[in-house]
């Protein structure tokens, strides 16, 4: 019973812990049973020595589980890093063997310590309701919160415990229930009070930051649409398009990604936030002839299957810095935005974000047309689609089109003369690079995004070949997100074509002429009066006070009632009670005495007062006197005082609160 009953606690204790995980319950519930396997040896060795065995098998498998993303440190190296690894995974973090090694080993520790407790009398609730907190924190640590928002799980265990003390352990446990009770709410609390206010122990990691000098992937286009019938990797999930990389600083010259990448675990925020709604996306990729380091994924990305992926938290883009490889598999999930039409019909844009509408030295002409093409317009939203239509009319895709998203090349995209190389057509890079700049020109915060466009499956996989890629601009808005347009077809993601249609048609006439560069009243490089200059970040807000510093004094008042009560207990109990408070006295100053020596011996080295007690304990055995209790109390406190003032000075600091007495029958 009373192991059926510790299991019960150890696997809904395992099971919330694997939250933190993506997809390990399994590992977790069989971890929560190792415990057993200590058990089992200790029929042949001692407790001590089969839970030494079970933990050192479990750290060697560990290692060797964790070896693969270290191979060139030592076991004890390797073992260490995991937990800095696991704070600056994704949330949940991917099950790979190095992340799992962290959480698999407390589990086993603590299943090992739960089951081997039980062996031995009066501990049956105590060691469990510990291991059941340490987990229960440690879940809520790892997920800030989120694994049991409402507290069924914490109930759950508490009703548990309860069960275990009422039916298996009738005797009652080491530490009073009253004792536990508060121990285990205050856990829950600061479970529950730790992640809301604002501590979060993966700042207490710094992540690792890796610089990446990556080509821009744009000019790569026309050479993908040469070779269009060469596959570049195949995947498996929901029909979302697949983003390769995010550009969002542009130079007048071209388009740059980040150059600066850290762990996906990373807990700053992106420089705007995510929209109001969104939709959860996850895709099975196998790479089969792409190159580079850019890891193809969806959405904004929440979790790779692979330890070694890096990310940009402002734009997704995800990296491997060793470089792609013919027959990399992976899983990706990504949050994608998914506004209605009528939440971007009125939607504003941010009047900060200097990052997405910076255009250095823009050329008059560019400006003029984009101020034409959106004069009409009233809101935010219909500017972008007016500049769709615009950008998309008269001109063509051509593969063969020079490449380039200068100001220069746009310039003979949008206007240059028949017959001019580049003017009229251009590959997406063009249209991409065209209507973002034009849209920043009147104040919409845009980026382009380098991707493909998943094709049809077969047999349940859809095979990306090098014609599938594309690019298109994203829009942001405020409090929806980003917004993908299509100035190439006016189809793809983003809004639906009758919003579109709503829109063209109340601007009734969206086909801007390009303004003549020859004004001679006109500067010939003016900066959009939209686009606000650069200013200096404003300094961060201070943090919120650190409600972490009062968990010690929070443990060691648990402490100091719990001692106290065990007093309480003790003094009840006659003379036998006031021995065992000498022999709690005698255990903190150091002086325990030997077990194969009697209750006369020892109360004679403490004087007069220790040999009447001894006395006292031994009449308490054949002839119990309730007068007595006061007076047994009283010598044991003489005795008490004569044992304190031998002790050590540290050890009279943590008198009060030493929790040793606690665990002594």
């Amino acid at each position: 019973m009373k192991y059926a009953w510790v299991a019960a606690v150890l696997v809904v204790g395992a099971l919330q812990l694997a939250r933190a995980w993506d997809g390990a319950f399994v590992y977790f519930g069989l971890a929560a049973l190792v415990g057993f396997l200590a058990l089992l040896l200790k029929r042949i060795v001692p407790a001590g020595l089969a839970a030494l065995a079970v933990m050192v098998v479990a750290m060697a498998g560990g290692f060797f589980a964790a070896r693969g993303a270290t191979p060139d440190r030592d076991p004890t190296w390797v073992l260490l890093d995991t937990v800095p690894r696991l704070l600056t995974a994704a949330r949940p973090a991917p099950a790979t063997p190095e992340l799992l090694v962290p959480g698999l080993l407390l589990i086993i520790g603590v299943s090992v310590g739960t089951v081997l407790s039980v062996t031995k009398r009066g501990t049956a609730l105590f060691v469990p309701a510990l291991g059941a907190a340490v987990l229960y924190v440690s879940a809520a640590l790892l997920t800030t919160g989120r694994s049991d928002r409402y507290g069924v799980v914490a109930l759950v265990l508490v009703v548990l415990l309860a069960l275990g003390w009422l039916i298996i352990d009738r005797r009652g446990p080491v530490v009073p229930p009253a004792v536990l009770a508060v121990a285990l709410a205050a856990l829950t609390l600061v479970a529950f009070v730790l992640p809301t206010n604002g501590f979060e122990p993966r700042k207490l990691v710094t992540p690792p930051v890796t610089d990446v000098a990556i080509a821009n992937p744009l000019p790569q286009l026309a050479a993908w649409a040469a070779a269009g019938d060469t596959e570049l990797f195949r995947m498996r999930g929901p029909e979302v398009p697949v983003r390769l990389v995010t550009l969002s600083r542009y130079s007048g010259a071209s388009w740059e990604a980040a150059s600066v990448y850290g762990p996906l675990g990373v807990v700053d925020a992106p420089d705007l936030p995510t929209g109001g709604k969104f939709q959860d996306a996850s895709v099975d990729l196998t790479i089969t002839g792409l190159q580079g380091e850019w890891l193809p994924g969806v959405g904004k990305p929440q979790a790779v299957s692979l330890s070694d992926a890096m990310v940009d938290p402002d734009t997704g883009s995800l990296v491997v810095a060793e470089g792609l490889r013919t027959g990399l598999s992976y899983t990706v999930r990504g949050v994608l935005e998914t506004p209605a039409d009528t939440d971007l019909a009125s939607a504003a844009v941010p009047a900060d974000a200097t990052r997405y509408t910076a255009l250095p030295r823009l050329p008059f002409t560019l400006a003029e047309y984009a101020r034409q093409a959106t004069q009409n317009a009233r809101t935010p939203y219909e500017k972008a689609v007016a500049l769709e239509q615009v950008v998309r009319l008269n001109r063509r895709p051509d593969a063969e089109a020079p490449v380039g998203s200068s100001y220069a090349r746009l310039e003979t995209f949008l206007f240059g003369a028949a017959g001019e190389a580049g003017a009229g057509a251009g590959t997406a890079e063009q249209f991409a690079s065209a209507y973002a700049v034009l849209a920043r020109a009147v104040g919409l915060p845009t980026r382009v995004v380098v991707g493909f466009q998943p094709v049809p499956e077969q047999n349940g996989e859809r095979i990306v070949r090098a014609a599938d890629a594309t690019a298109w601009p994203e829009v942001y808005f405020s409090g929806w997100g980003w917004v993908a347009f299509d100035p190439v077809s006016g189809n793809g993601s983003g809004p639906s074509a009758a919003s579109k249609r709503e829109v063209l048609n109340r601007l009734a006439s969206t086909t801007a002429k390009p303004t003549p560069t020859s004004l001679p009243s006109v500067p010939p490089l003016v900066q959009p009066t939209a686009v606000k200059p650069d200013v200096q970040a404003a300094p961060p807000a201070p943090a919120g006070f650190p409600f972490w510093v009062f968990a010690p004094v929070l443990l060691l008042f648990v402490l100091y009632v719990a001692r106290t009560s065990r007093r309480l207990r003790l003094r009840a109990a006659g003379p036998v009670g006031a021995w065992h408070e000498v022999l709690d006295s005698l255990q903190l100053a150091g002086l325990r005495p030997r077990a194969n020596r009697t209750v006369p011996d020892v109360g004679r080295e403490w004087g007069e007062a220790g040999a009447r007690l001894a006395v006292l304990v031994d009449q308490a055995a054949f002839a119990p006197a309730p007068e007595r209790v006061e007076h047994s109390w009283r010598l044991a406190r003489q005795v008490r005082k004569a044992v304190r003032r031998k002790a050590s000075w540290w050890r009279k600091v943590v008198w009060a609160i030493d929790p040793r007495p606690l665990f002594r029958r």
